[in-house]
């Protein structure tokens, strides 16, 4: 199945059996399905789509009752058939009354037949086997939402024409199920009768109003019970797009430049897609990002955005500062995304020495002069113009009592910092490889195995003088020592250096008038820009510069 897209330029989309459009909001991922919608009828060669929106509220009946008002639409199955069908590319909320009054008709024309097929099987003289009964479709529609939920049970009176829930000691209608519940009911109704004629399903956000864990299993048991039919997706959950029925994954943005598309995605490591695929439709909705260490991005969105004055501006939080070069540098996956995206980074000092930091800084990644983003909070300069500001605590703090306290903190954790600092210096990588050149030499399995020995031999020398304990032992005297120079001088920016900033901020901000970090933050950008300091222009136009 394929698609041409008038919205983004003649873009041609080859269809999977399963296929999913991810992308973050706003990137036309709905208005993508929506074209796709109207070109069903020639995507399918003449057949037909059935449209299915997320997310929205869902009301159902408890009883299947029709009235003067809509007993000429519902009264016979063919008109209700028709009645229903007529609706399957619009809203599912419109329809749910009109499916089950199908499937109750239906039911009833099975029982019918069989009933009928029964009688002539008695009246033929009972030759052959007695004709079987059809699972009916209501009863079906019941085991398998018994299946997404097995706590609770349903069940359909034929004379009352109610339909009931039932779990543990309660009994209820549908109308008394959470969203949730009433959303995969609703689309269970609606799909378990997919025929021959709709072999297409388009589905708006699949997962909202949903458990993650729930929309992956409803979604591949409909796949699974229709493996002839198509389905298309639109979604921003990235678990969503990685199940293993998924063939393929466009992360859409702005325009067709910047779409990616993935297949085999199952021959990679689910940590690595997971990351990427996580990342990439921020990136590719934004023409200028800024990629960050780390996972919460609240504290890092706020600050960064406040240092370069731009709201449009993408902060991306890629993990670990490996990650954040690798981004930059389109290592590996990366090297799928567009080329004419403006891409910078930067990391946090941390921990990490200045030879370690000096082997990532290069191609656009900056390395903080200070700990981490929130250390630039605690500069005496920028945390005492908040409570100035703020004015709203007694004693308002000056430069010299935040340097007094920075410097106690800085004593209190000299130890621990210490030997975190020992510990990010002294982490190896220990493994057994050959390079190409010394397996090319390699006749035989025993020349083989030598080569493997030398490699072994090699690997352990290297490991035990990085791990030798008299060695350890000096370096870590050194950390100490620089910690007490550090210390002795009174240098607040070194202090912040190699001092952890949440912590740290988190202590100041009440002393300041804010609640922690993140509310601090907030009362800066309202207050303040970046440029009002030394600290935070220096940072801002190490960050803009080319």
């Amino acid at each position: 199945m394929q698609h041409t897209s008038s919205r983004y330029n003649g873009r041609v989309f080859n269809f999977g059996r399963v296929s999913i459009f991810l992308g973050a909001n706003g990137s036309g991922k709905s208005m993508l399905l929506g074209e796709i919608k109207q070109a069903a009828h020639e995507l399918t060669g003449g057949k037909r789509a059935v449209y299915i929106e997320g997310g929205r509220t869902i009301k159902i009946t408890d009883v299947l009752q029709l009235d003067h008002r809509n007993v000429a639409q519902y009264d016979r199955l063919e008109s209700a058939l028709a009645h229903y069908l007529s609706k399957r590319t619009e809203s599912l909320a419109d329809r749910v009354f009109d499916a089950l009054i199908v499937l109750d008709k239906k039911d009833a024309k099975l029982k019918a037949e069989h009933s009928d097929a029964v009688e002539s099987w008695r009246v033929g003289g009972y030759v052959g086997e007695c004709p079987q009964r059809v699972k009916p479709p209501l009863e079906n529609l019941f085991e398998l939402f018994c299946e997404i939920f097995p706590q609770i049970r349903l069940s359909y009176s034929t004379s009352a024409r109610q339909l009931t829930a039932h779990k543990g000691d309660a009994s209820y209608g549908p109308s008394g199920m959470s969203d949730g519940e009433k959303q995969v009911f609703s689309i269970l109704a609606d799909l378990l009768e997919l025929d021959d004629d709709h072999t297409l399903v388009i589905a708006d956000e699949p997962e909202l109003n949903l458990h993650p864990e729930l929309a992956e299993r409803l979604w591949t048991l409909l796949e699974n019970e229709f493996p002839d039919k198509h389905f298309v997706y639109a979604t921003h959950n990235i678990s969503f797009a990685l199940r293993p029925n998924v063939d393929k994954v466009w992360v859409l943005s702005a325009n067709s430049e910047n779409i990616t598309e993935f297949t085999g995605l199952d021959t990679l490591p689910r940590a690595d897609v997971v990351a990427f695929l996580g990342a990439i439709p921020g990136i590719l909705s934004a023409h200028d990002v800024l990629v960050t260490e780390g996972h919460e991005k609240s504290f890092d969105a706020i600050f960064y955005r406040w240092l370069l004055d731009n709201s449009k501006i993408e902060i991306f939080p890629a993990g670990s500062c490996t990650d954040v070069t690798a981004v930059i540098k389109k290592v590996g996956l990366w090297s799928k995304i567009s080329t004419t995206i403006a891409l910078r980074g930067v990391i946090d000092s941390d921990y990490r020495g200045d030879s370690f930091l000096s082997n990532l800084t290069a191609d656009g990644v900056v390395a903080l002069d200070l700990h981490e983003a929130e250390s630039y909070l605690c500069v005496p300069e920028i945390i005492c113009a908040v409570a100035q500001r703020i004015a709203s605590q007694e004693e308002i703090l000056d430069q010299e009592g935040v340097t007094n306290i920075i410097f106690n903190e800085l004593e209190r954790e000299k130890m621990s910092i210490a030997a975190r600092r020992l510990f990010a210096r002294s982490q190896i990588s220990v493994g057994v490889s050959l390079d190409r050149t010394a397996l090319a030499g390699v006749s035989d399995a025993d020349a083989l195995a030598h080569r493997l020995r030398e490699a072994c031999a090699s690997e352990l020398e290297r490991a035990s003088r990085a791990l030798d304990a008299d060695n350890i032992v000096t370096e870590l005297a050194k950390e100490i020592a620089e910690i007490v120079d550090v210390s002795e001088s009174r240098d607040v920016m070194k202090a912040l250096r190699i001092l952890p900033g949440k912590e740290l901020a988190n202590k100041l901000a009440p002393r300041a008038g804010c609640k922690n970090a993140s509310d601090l933050m907030r009362s800066v950008t309202r207050n303040f820009k970046a440029g009002d300091f030394y600290a935070t222009a220096t940072l801002s136009a190490a960050l803009r510069a080319p």
